[in-house]
């Protein structure tokens, strides 16, 4: 009886580590065929720039502000950045522009935003 338990326990030990070497291979296999499909991928050609540019926007933006009578002259571009304007159902993307009045008064203020699918400016409400 003590061989034949002798015998079950040597055959589990090599099944137990024969699997331990297998699965410790794999991976290395993997990785190497993870890596080659990565090569061999087909490089595309993305173009991240948008439609329309910051300069043409603040251009865009400048004419607003003069076509609807707003006076920029005290004031200085504080900000110019790309946003997201609008709600969650419908998103677009924007030129934000923030002009600051020399003064430094709270609200004191000029908002406008360029579309840059569409190039039409509004200007936001401030305080």
């Amino acid at each position: 009886m003590k061989k034949v338990l002798t015998v079950l326990f040597v055959l589990s030990v090599n099944t137990i580590s024969l699997a331990q070497a297998n699965q410790q291979s794999e991976p290395m296999r993997e990785a190497s065929v993870t890596q080659q499909r990565i090569v061999d991928l087909p490089l595309t050609k993305r173009n991240f720039r948008p439609k329309l540019t910051l300069q043409r926007a603040l251009k865009l933006a400048e004419s607003y502000a003069a076509k609807e009578k707003i006076d920029l002259s005290r004031y200085y571009l504080y900000q110019a950045k790309y946003i997201l304007y609008g709600g969650k159902d419908r998103q677009e993307p924007c030129w934000f522009f923030w002009w600051v009045n020399e003064d430094g008064a709270l609200g004191n203020y000029v908002e406008i935003i360029v579309s840059i699918d569409s190039g039409n400016a509004n200007r936001l409400p401030s305080m």
